[in-house]
Protein backbone atom coordinates (compact mmCIF):
# COMPACT_ATOMS: atom_id res chain seq x y z
CA UNK A 1 0.00 0.00 0.00
CA UNK A 2 1.38 2.90 -0.84
CA UNK A 3 0.60 6.60 1.00
CA UNK A 4 0.52 9.64 -0.76
CA UNK A 5 1.27 13.20 1.35
CA UNK A 6 -1.23 15.94 1.38
CA UNK A 7 -0.06 17.55 -1.88
CA UNK A 8 -0.63 14.02 -3.79
CA UNK A 9 3.38 13.49 -4.07
CA UNK A 10 3.92 9.96 -3.27
CA UNK A 11 5.76 8.64 -0.37
CA UNK A 12 8.35 6.76 -2.41
CA UNK A 13 10.80 8.71 -1.47
CA UNK A 14 9.96 8.92 2.10
CA UNK A 15 10.28 5.24 1.51
CA UNK A 16 13.96 5.82 -0.03
CA UNK A 17 14.79 8.28 2.97
CA UNK A 18 13.75 5.95 5.90
CA UNK A 19 16.19 2.88 3.64
CA UNK A 20 18.52 5.01 3.66
CA UNK A 21 18.26 6.88 7.47
CA UNK A 22 18.60 3.74 9.12
CA UNK A 23 22.15 3.27 10.54
CA UNK A 24 21.87 -0.19 12.19
CA UNK A 25 19.75 -3.00 12.38
CA UNK A 26 16.06 -2.17 13.73
CA UNK A 27 15.40 -3.45 17.56
CA UNK A 28 12.75 -6.65 17.08
CA UNK A 29 8.72 -6.22 17.75
CA UNK A 30 8.97 -7.40 20.79
CA UNK A 31 11.48 -4.71 22.33
CA UNK A 32 10.99 -1.14 23.14
CA UNK A 33 13.06 1.08 21.63
CA UNK A 34 15.35 2.72 24.32
CA UNK A 35 14.49 6.37 24.99
CA UNK A 36 16.62 8.64 22.65
CA UNK A 37 19.29 11.17 23.79
CA UNK A 38 17.00 14.08 22.83
CA UNK A 39 14.42 12.59 25.06
CA UNK A 40 17.00 12.31 28.05
CA UNK A 41 18.30 15.56 27.44
CA UNK A 42 15.24 17.25 26.80
CA UNK A 43 13.65 15.80 30.32
CA UNK A 44 16.91 17.72 32.30
CA UNK A 45 15.57 21.43 30.64
CA UNK A 46 13.56 23.59 32.75
CA UNK A 47 10.60 24.88 30.94
CA UNK A 48 11.27 28.36 28.82
CA UNK A 49 14.92 27.70 29.53
CA UNK A 50 16.87 28.41 26.46
CA UNK A 51 19.84 25.97 25.56
CA UNK A 52 22.72 27.31 23.00
CA UNK A 53 25.20 25.70 21.22
CA UNK A 54 24.03 21.87 21.87
CA UNK A 55 25.36 18.90 21.25
CA UNK A 56 23.19 15.56 21.92
CA UNK A 57 25.56 12.31 20.09
CA UNK A 58 23.81 9.11 20.38
CA UNK A 59 25.45 5.68 20.88
CA UNK A 60 24.48 2.15 19.96
CA UNK A 61 25.20 -1.07 22.79
CA UNK A 62 28.43 -1.55 21.04
CA UNK A 63 29.67 2.19 22.10
CA UNK A 64 29.98 2.93 18.68
CA UNK A 65 28.81 6.67 17.76
CA UNK A 66 25.18 6.48 15.35
CA UNK A 67 24.47 9.67 15.11
CA UNK A 68 25.11 13.63 16.65
CA UNK A 69 22.64 16.62 16.81
CA UNK A 70 23.19 20.19 17.02
CA UNK A 71 21.42 22.99 17.42
CA UNK A 72 21.92 26.32 17.84
CA UNK A 73 18.96 26.66 20.32
CA UNK A 74 16.89 24.27 22.21
CA UNK A 75 14.23 25.53 24.32
CA UNK A 76 11.87 23.60 26.85
CA UNK A 77 7.92 24.94 25.31
CA UNK A 78 6.39 22.36 27.91
CA UNK A 79 6.27 18.85 29.76
CA UNK A 80 6.07 17.68 26.19
CA UNK A 81 7.78 19.49 23.85
CA UNK A 82 10.97 20.94 22.54
CA UNK A 83 11.44 23.58 20.39
CA UNK A 84 15.26 23.75 18.47
CA UNK A 85 16.44 26.33 15.99
CA UNK A 86 19.10 25.45 13.18
CA UNK A 87 19.42 22.12 13.91
CA UNK A 88 21.74 19.57 12.01
CA UNK A 89 21.39 15.73 12.38
CA UNK A 90 24.09 13.74 11.26
CA UNK A 91 23.09 9.92 10.92
CA UNK A 92 26.61 8.04 11.20
CA UNK A 93 26.96 4.81 9.05
CA UNK A 94 29.84 2.33 9.30
CA UNK A 95 30.20 3.02 5.50
CA UNK A 96 31.26 6.70 5.63
CA UNK A 97 29.75 6.81 1.53
CA UNK A 98 26.54 6.17 3.84
CA UNK A 99 26.73 8.60 5.93
CA UNK A 100 23.82 11.38 6.12
CA UNK A 101 23.24 15.27 6.84
CA UNK A 102 19.85 16.68 7.98
CA UNK A 103 19.35 19.95 7.81
CA UNK A 104 16.39 21.90 9.78
CA UNK A 105 16.11 25.28 9.87
CA UNK A 106 13.83 24.83 12.86
CA UNK A 107 12.01 21.90 14.69
CA UNK A 108 9.97 20.83 17.73
CA UNK A 109 10.89 17.26 19.35
CA UNK A 110 7.97 15.58 20.94
CA UNK A 111 9.43 13.92 24.14
CA UNK A 112 6.52 10.97 24.65
CA UNK A 113 6.52 9.75 21.15
CA UNK A 114 10.32 10.37 20.18
CA UNK A 115 9.68 12.46 17.02
CA UNK A 116 11.45 15.49 15.79
CA UNK A 117 9.03 17.64 13.20
CA UNK A 118 9.86 20.36 11.05
CA UNK A 119 7.72 22.16 9.12
CA UNK A 120 10.06 24.09 7.28
CA UNK A 121 12.15 23.14 4.12
CA UNK A 122 14.71 20.27 4.96
CA UNK A 123 17.48 18.75 3.47
CA UNK A 124 18.62 15.57 3.71
CA UNK A 125 22.77 15.48 2.18
CA UNK A 126 24.59 11.79 1.83
CA UNK A 127 27.50 11.72 -0.37
CA UNK A 128 25.86 9.77 -3.00
CA UNK A 129 22.60 11.96 -2.94
CA UNK A 130 20.40 15.15 -1.84
CA UNK A 131 16.82 15.32 -1.18
CA UNK A 132 14.71 18.24 0.16
CA UNK A 133 11.18 18.64 1.14
CA UNK A 134 8.41 21.18 2.83
CA UNK A 135 7.91 18.30 6.12
CA UNK A 136 10.09 16.24 7.58
CA UNK A 137 8.91 13.62 10.57
CA UNK A 138 12.15 11.90 12.09
CA UNK A 139 12.27 8.98 14.99
CA UNK A 140 14.81 9.49 17.15
CA UNK A 141 14.74 6.13 18.31
CA UNK A 142 15.11 3.99 14.80
CA UNK A 143 16.72 6.98 12.59
CA UNK A 144 13.80 6.23 10.14
CA UNK A 145 11.95 9.52 9.06
CA UNK A 146 9.37 10.37 6.51
CA UNK A 147 9.73 13.76 4.20
CA UNK A 148 6.66 15.36 2.43
CA UNK A 149 5.50 18.62 0.69
CA UNK A 150 7.16 19.59 -2.19
CA UNK A 151 10.01 16.83 -2.42
CA UNK A 152 12.72 17.04 -5.01
CA UNK A 153 16.21 14.76 -5.46
CA UNK A 154 19.00 15.15 -6.66
CA UNK A 155 21.33 11.93 -7.93
CA UNK A 156 25.25 12.90 -7.97
CA UNK A 157 25.83 9.38 -8.10
CA UNK A 158 23.25 7.21 -10.22
CA UNK A 159 26.26 4.08 -10.13
CA UNK A 160 25.11 3.44 -6.73
CA UNK A 161 21.16 3.32 -7.97
CA UNK A 162 22.19 1.16 -11.01
CA UNK A 163 24.91 -0.79 -9.41
CA UNK A 164 27.38 0.01 -12.00
CA UNK A 165 30.35 2.17 -11.58
CA UNK A 166 32.50 3.94 -14.41
CA UNK A 167 34.67 1.06 -14.73
CA UNK A 168 31.86 -0.88 -16.40
CA UNK A 169 31.01 1.35 -19.37
CA UNK A 170 32.44 1.46 -22.31
CA UNK A 171 35.07 3.76 -23.21
CA UNK A 172 34.21 6.63 -25.34
CA UNK A 173 35.82 6.80 -28.58
CA UNK A 174 38.16 9.61 -28.87
CA UNK A 175 37.56 12.07 -32.21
Amino acid sequence: MQRTSPTGSSSLLGALFAILATSGSLPSQDTVPPESPMASFGKMIPEGFVNRDVIIPSFDQSGRKTSELHAETITRIDQERLQATRVVIHVLAADPTKTMRIDLPSATFHLTDHLLRSAERCTVTRADLQTSADTLVFDTRTSIGTMGGRVRTLIFDTGTVSHESKADQPAKPAN
